[in-house]
């Protein structure tokens, strides 16, 4: 690829497909512009924020030369900044972004807001583009008036369903006269990847695009495939769950498995918050599983104002601990482990080799009933994650929900602000994802794992989600369905 030659065009378009090199691409491209020239990258994941820092900081281009955030949050810091908010309805409302993205089209219309951009930046780079909205890929069209705009896609990755229609590759960039497509899977030929693996998915991404979307999960090597049978529920559905987690406790002997991805259909039940939190507790007994979860889920500001509520709260002490217990603990901690330690309305008495711990929390459970706050939730909270060791099925959640309060209690502010302010700044510095995950295509999408595991692979309904989620693993991939022969 020619870098200097498409960054010169004023609108250059590259296809990349997965892990044929767009984030390299989009770093040597910094490297050729101008020192003095700051380019505006957005993207749409807070992975991808994250994996494009990772590559160009890899790569030793200097920060001074870009920033990154996603194209919701770059409008989001706009809007706020120049137009009136106070109507608008609250951050974790479905229809909180759709507003901020109404309202930044207007707003990059204006002549004067066009000539702040210009003034910041010096180009732009939009990753990802085939996850873009019509009103996104609108917004993106005027910011192209006044920056040099170079958009990266691939059109088998367009997995993001939204009301509003996605743009069209077709139609929508006509203007887009300079194009140029990578074609080698470079993520597999790295040392210690694997390069007949990448060849095998590049084999399947032909099938993908023709007509007769056939595919034999047998006929590729690279790929271990396992059958299953989901309605043989007393015999190989337990030989699967066992099978699953071998290979989540198979580091030892296979360090590959140590960057570990299980994915479940978007397209299927499974893919459902609460179906993967059962599916984590029936396979990961020794806790090695982290469950991605949506930025935004609602549970986040539904605990924060929970708490905030609670830090107000008057009243008997038996009622005090009924709200503590219901509102906050069985959100945070699994069930077994909170009725442990706690009634209906008081603590369970402890004795020998509980008592100790039993006086420990005692005492921060008194705190709370003598004076609700909310440093005081904040102490029996971090005492039952840190010093009970109580599990969780929701550890995003529970780490996300102590870092909200902690923040609320050094700035004086609500909860529910600390944890709006908390993902906002998620937005713009990204999410990193590593270790051993649970997760669906589209919490995962640009990620990439050593060890990729497909569970109900029968169940992909788009043979989109099929290839993002096929395209996540770099060494091994291995797949469950009930059928080898795939047909989308």
């Amino acid at each position: 690829m020619n870098y200097q030659e498409f960054i010169s065009s004023p609108k250059s378009f590259l296809i990349a497909p997965a892990g044929y090199g767009k984030t390299y691409s989009i770093a040597e491209c910094l490297r050729h512009t101008p020192d003095n020239h700051k380019q505006l990258i957005l993207t749409h994941t807070h992975a991808g924020i994250a994996s494009i820092k990772e590559k160009v900081t890899e790569m030793g281009v200097e920060s001074s030369k870009y920033h990154i955030e996603t194209i919701t949050g770059f409008a989001q810091k706009y809007v706020l900044a120049f137009c009136d908010h106070a109507e608008f309805p609250p951050q974790e409302d479905k229809g909180y972004f759709d507003t901020i993205i109404e309202n930044a089209i207007g707003l990059f219309s204006l002549d004067s807001v066009k000539r702040i951009v210009k003034c910041t930046y010096d180009g732009l780079f939009v990753d990802e583009y085939q996850d873009c909205t019509k009103k996104q890929h609108l917004i993106i069209m005027l910011l192209s008036e006044v920056l040099p705009t170079r958009i990266l896609g691939d059109d088998m990755q367009g997995i993001f369903g939204f009301n509003d229609p996605l743009v069209d590759f077709k139609n929508d960039l006509e203007d887009f006269k300079y194009r140029t497509t990578l074609d080698t899977p470079w993520r597999w030929r790295k040392e210690g990847n694997n390069e007949a693996l990448g060849d095998s998915l590049k084999e399947i991404r032909a099938i993908l695009e023709s007509d007769n979307k056939v595919v034999d999960l047998r006929d590729f090597p690279g790929i271990t495939y396992y059958n299953i049978n989901e309605n043989d529920i007393y015999q190989a559905r337990t030989a699967y769950y066992s099978r699953i987690g071998q290979l989540i406790r198979s580091t030892v002997v296979l360090p590959e498995h140590e960057s570990l991805l299980l994915i479940v259909p978007d397209d299927y039940q499974s893919s459902k918050l609460e179906s993967r939190v059962l599916l984590k507790a029936r396979v990961d007994y020794t806790r090695q599983l982290t469950l991605l979860e949506a930025i935004d889920d609602d549970k986040y500001y539904e605990a924060c104002q929970c708490i905030d509520a609670l830090s107000k709260v008057e009243g008997v002490e038996a009622h005090k601990i009924v709200g503590l217990r219901t509102l906050v603990l069985l959100n945070l901690f699994n069930t077994g482990e909170i009725d442990t330690w706690f009634n209906n309305d008081c603590l369970k008495v402890k004795r020998e080799p509980h008592k100790q711990n039993y006086l420990k929390l005692k005492h921060y459970v008194e705190a709370f009933t003598c004076e609700p706050s909310l440093q005081t939730i904040y102490s029996v909270v971090l005492f039952l994650k840190n010093g009970l060791k109580l599990k969780t099925m929701r550890r995003e959640l529970l780490n996300g929900v102590l870092h909200a309060v902690k923040l609320a209690i050094e700035e004086q502010t609500t909860a529910y602000e600390a944890m709006v302010q908390q993902k906002n700044r998620i937005r713009r510095v990204g999410r990193k994802v590593k270790g051993k995950c649970l997760g669906t295509t589209l919490l995962t999408k640009g990620l990439e794992f050593d060890t990729v595991v497909v569970l109900n692979a029968h169940r992909f309904e788009s043979y989109k989600h099929f290839y993002v989620a096929i395209t996540r693993a770099c060494k091994k991939l291995v797949i469950f369905s009930e059928k080898p022969v795939l047909r989308f």
